[in-house]
């Protein structure tokens, strides 16, 4: 078996003035990088063999705190982990995108693979597409690596951002991750995967980790329900993003 440790960014400008990220960047704040100053030490122990990281600045910066304890992981970028493109809305008011993009209505459709997309965004159907050739590259590459007896004993590190990661918890272990405590910056979330399965088999062992005590920025709304009778969108494990 192998674990992967997915990781949401530091805590960043935009995050503390309460405005939409999504494709637009910010750099971490003081408190940001004392938050993965302390997830740093919370996972120094784990013996990383593999890293993979969205290309976006937020998530760079953090991951360079991240894997100072690895000096000799070399990391992976992929496009597939980027946030999701909130278009005209990126870098305004939080209030502003959940006010265009209730998230009742808008999750439950980004999951099953409908939503049209913010004007000037990404679509659900090319957002996830880009999301599951991440996912897939990642497992694909866990394939290439079991010991002589045939087991999987690797430790890869994810850092992402909080709707992707959301978006790929809820299609691979199930949408009621929308019911659990939501993702601070720089929370560690830990899935146990078996690379020979054909979906890996994810089993969470460990939900929103937060080892610094940083809490979230944003308001929580009870979703419990209104994922009720959705079907999410199938994971397409058959093109893996660079591969």
């Amino acid at each position: 078996m192998a674990e992967i440790h997915f990781v949401r960014h530091g805590r960043t400008v935009l995050n503390e003035l309460h405005r939409t990220q999504g494709a637009v960047d910010s750099p971490l704040t003081e408190s940001g990088r004392r938050g993965a100053e302390i997830c740093r030490d919370f996972l120094a122990h784990v013996p990383l063999t593999r890293t993979y990281l969205s290309p976006q600045g937020r998530v760079q910066e953090t991951a360079r705190i991240l894997l100072e304890p690895h000096p000799d992981v070399v990391p992976v970028d992929l496009v597939g982990l980027r946030e999701y493109n909130y278009g005209v809305y990126d870098g305004g008011p939080d209030g502003q995108m959940h006010a265009a993009l209730p998230a009742a209505e808008f999750l439950p459709s980004v999951i099953a693979g409908t939503h049209p997309g913010a004007p000037e965004g990404i679509t659900a159907m090319d957002y996830l597409a880009d999301l599951d050739g991440a996912l897939a590259r990642i497992m694909a590459d866990l394939r290439t690596g079991p010991t002589a007896d045939g087991a999987y004993d690797e430790k890869v590190l994810v850092v992402s951002h909080g709707m992707t990661l959301m978006t790929i918890m809820s299609r691979w272990i199930g949408s009621e991750i929308y019911g659990m405590t939501p993702m601070a910056n720089c929370s560690v979330t830990t899935v146990r995967v078996d690379p020979a399965a054909a979906d890996g088999a994810p089993r969470l062992l460990e939900w929103a980790r937060d080892p610094a005590g940083q809490g979230i920025t944003f308001q929580v709304e009870d979703l419990t329900g209104v994922f009720a009778g959705v079907v999410p969108a199938p994971i397409d494990w058959g093109r893996p993003e660079g591969l």
